[in-house]
């Protein structure tokens, strides 16, 4: 290491998160699967402390596993939209689905869309066209992608 190098400390607390309106996840839509160190690169987050706030429960909600295939460091995989939602409940603010989707075609798509029903949809059509193989590595299972798919359609 240079013994000139600067150190860049990363966020250390869960008060120092930035708010959900501040984050981008470039090449991600709303409903994407971001995996652990895309996240933690967003969030300027040293990934073993973010591992530790998973496995004491504080952290967003992970996806399933098995929705997708074994990956070198087996990375963990969380949904953009629910990443944001948590981020805003840190703060006592709220942030539903369809808002974060919403916000996600019109910003990555060009779409204003104000219909829910019309949101879901074309969220899950995007979803679809992209494949099983997405932006960062993340591959699903055939089983996997299926449920994916499915968990969209059933978001609130």
């Amino acid at each position: 290491m240079d013994p000139g190098a600067t150190i860049i400390k990363p966020v250390t607390t869960l008060g120092a998160l930035p708010p959900a309106t501040e984050v981008t996840f470039p090449g991600l839509f709303g409903w994407s699967p971001v995996s652990t160190g895309s996240l933690a690169a967003a969030l300027r987050l040293d990934r073993g402390l973010f591992a530790t706030w998973r496995c004491r429960g504080i952290g967003p909600t992970e996806l399933p596993p098995f929705w997708f295939r074994p990956a070198p460091g087996r990375p963990r995989y969380y949904r953009v939209d629910q990443v944001l939602a948590w981020l805003a409940a840190r703060r006592g603010d709220q942030l539903d689905t369809t808002t974060a989707w919403r916000l996600s075609l019109a910003r990555d798509l060009g779409q204003e869309v104000t219909d829910p029903a019309e949101v879901r949809k074309l969220a899950v059509l995007y979803a679809r066209a992209a494949g099983p193989r997405l932006p960062g590595g993340v591959t699903f299972t055939p089983v996997g992608f299926r449920d994916y798919l499915a968990s969209l359609l059933s978001s609130s």
